[in-house]
């Protein structure tokens, strides 16, 4: 399995949830963030089935102004959104490597590339 899409631009962890009348929920922003990069999703010609082996997911952010930001902050709409959509889970992802790029104005995009990962021997941890 190999992908290379291009989402919109992801919100911020910190945008994600709200709470309010007792009670935690996703903002309507977000809703609408996930539905369009749902639609681009499925736009792609892909395998009916979500892919269930080890994933390396390299994402590069265009963001659409010259405003500050964190990339580790967009990475979990990032991977919610692939979530039962390309990947069965987000627990498969083994290597995730977040990229600043350029400015990409008026709207910011985020691009994606998900390839199968073994990582071969892995070190252990020094003692």
């Amino acid at each position: 399995m190999r992908a290379e899409f291009i989402l919109p631009w992801p919100p911020t962890v910190n945008s994600i949830w709200r709470k309010g009348n007792g009670r935690t929920y996703r903002r309507p922003s977000y809703m609408a963030w996930r539905a369009s990069a749902a639609e681009a999703i499925g736009s792609l010609s892909m395998v009916e089935e979500p892919y269930e082996g080890k994933v390396s997911i390299e994402c590069r952010l265009y963001a659409p102004n010259q405003r500050s930001y964190d990339v580790d902050n967009r990475a979990k709409a990032i991977l919610d959104i692939l979530e039962g959509t390309l990947i069965a889970n987000d627990s498969q992802v083994d290597r995730l490597i977040m990229l600043r790029g350029h400015i990409h104005k008026p709207y910011g995009a985020a691009w994606v590339s998900i390839t199968p990962f073994d990582a071969g021997l892995v070190p252990r941890m020094p003692s």
